[in-house]
């Protein structure tokens, strides 16, 4: 379950890379054009953005040991339930966001 954990923090760390990049791309659009369209793109991707950094911050392994001992492959590790939903999360996000930003970038 630790190695879902990394790798979701990696998808999250990538989705945040390339949310950036289409932030960017946006803001130099709307600079451009003061579409309302852009401005709602704005938006949806700081809210996108906003929701990674949380998905980053659940998708961190724990940092060290639990107080006691529990049983399975790991002992002294806290075993999170949200390790797998939250790379399938990121799994999809980095696909949707890996088209967009194919789509938008000039």
């Amino acid at each position: 379950m630790i190695l879902y954990s990394y790798i979701g923090l990696v998808l999250a760390l990538v989705n945040i890379c390339m949310l950036l990049i289409l932030i960017s791309i946006y803001w130099k659009n709307y600079r451009k054009w003061k579409s309302q369209y852009t401005i709602g793109l704005l938006v949806f991707g700081i809210f996108l953005l906003l929701q990674n950094i949380l998905s980053l911050y659940y998708s961190a392994p724990p940092p060290g040991p639990s107080p006691g001992p529990m049983p399975g492959p790991t002992p002294g590790l806290i075993e999170s339930p949200h390790y797998i939903p939250l790379l399938l999360i990121n799994t999809s996000q980095l696909i949707a966001l890996a088209a967009l930003l194919k789509i938008s970038w000039k």
